[in-house]
């Protein structure tokens, strides 16, 4: 199957139009079933967008699920009644990069991230040397919250735009989880959909795996899979992604109109789509992890959003 689709090329002002194959090219490799073509052709530090339709959907459960997390409970009914851009790939360190260079930016060193010891904080490690090999098209690890908004900051005052991080919501609807079965079929079938917790990395990080092989026992550059229905890349996989609103462990008080979970003196935010290596756990598109502001792990970064203005409609 043939994915087309319509891409925004925020850093060149131009208009891309591609259309990845089906087949992809892992790394390390464990397989090899071919290249496709990159969401970045010929611009490592590209900002690409997709619109997401309006919609309305239940996000969380009141059916107790052994599977599920206690913090997907209740279920609440949200509209988001407005399209919205959502980042066709998650930020990658080529993009971050230009932000640290061009500002001076320096976070000190610190990100909790996989060693010869297990999982350590590790004082010497940051989003240049998370610990594993990355090439610039992979997404920016290491990184926090505080350290996501200083990038959307500059990037906003540079381009003229509201950037901004996606709402759980928001998320929820660009990554197809309101749809009844996950798009990529069964277990055997989502290491095509994204870099999770497979049988290549199940011994060396997370014990147990998806019964599938993606290729990568690290991070995989941003877009190397299939895309999602909505055109979106690593949706599901990758890293963990930083989204505005704060966790309280469960949904009861989410904002019904999509509109981000506001809570004073909040000491975690969420986070949605799964990374690399995770918990032992079938992975699943309404799985939530939460972290505080300040924290930076090997398996986490984010995605951008931006409001649709009525120039652009």
């Amino acid at each position: 199957m043939i994915f087309r689709l319509l891409i925004f090329c925020i850093c060149t002002g131009c208009v891309i139009a591609f259309s990845p194959q089906s087949s992809f090219a892992p790394s390390p490799p464990a397989q090899t079933p071919g290249a496709r073509t990159s969401p970045h052709p010929g611009c490592a530090d590209c900002l690409l967008f997709e619109t997401i339709q309006p919609g309305s959907f239940v996000i969380g459960s009141n059916i107790r699920d052994s599977k599920a997390g206690p913090d997907v409970f209740p279920a609440v009914n949200v509209t988001i009644a407005k399209p919205f851009k959502i980042g066709v790939t998650q930020v990658t360190r080529a993009q971050f990069a230009k932000f640290a260079d061009k500002t001076g930016y320096d976070p000190k060193p610190g990100c909790r991230t996989l060693t010869d010891f297990g999982w350590v904080q590790d004082q010497k490690a940051d989003w240049r040397n998370a610990g594993f090999h990355q090439t610039e098209t992979d997404p920016v690890v290491c990184v926090s919250r505080e350290d996501a908004l200083a990038y959307i900051s500059w990037l906003s005052k540079r381009d003229g735009k509201s950037y901004r991080l996606p709402t759980e919501a928001e998320w929820h609807l660009a990554s197809a989880a309101n749809r009844p079965a996950p798009y990529w079929g069964t277990r055997y079938d989502v290491c095509d959909f994204g870099n999770v917790p497979d049988i290549t990395s199940k011994n060396k990080t997370a014990k147990v795996g998806e019964p599938c092989n993606d290729g990568s026992l690290y991070t995989a550059p941003a877009g190397l899979y299939k895309p999602n229905p909505n055109g979106l890349f690593d949706m599901i996989g990758n890293v963990w992604e930083w989204t505005s609103d704060c966790w309280t462990g469960s949904y009861d008080g989410l904002p019904a109109d999509g509109a981000p979970f506001v809570v004073q003196g909040c000491k975690k935010y969420a986070l949605r789509g799964h990374s690399w290596t995770d918990a032992p756990g079938p992975v699943s598109l309404h799985t939530r992890y939460a972290l505080p502001p300040e924290a930076r792990q090997a398996i986490v970064g984010f995605r951008l959003a931006q409001d649709i203005t009525e120039s652009q409609e």
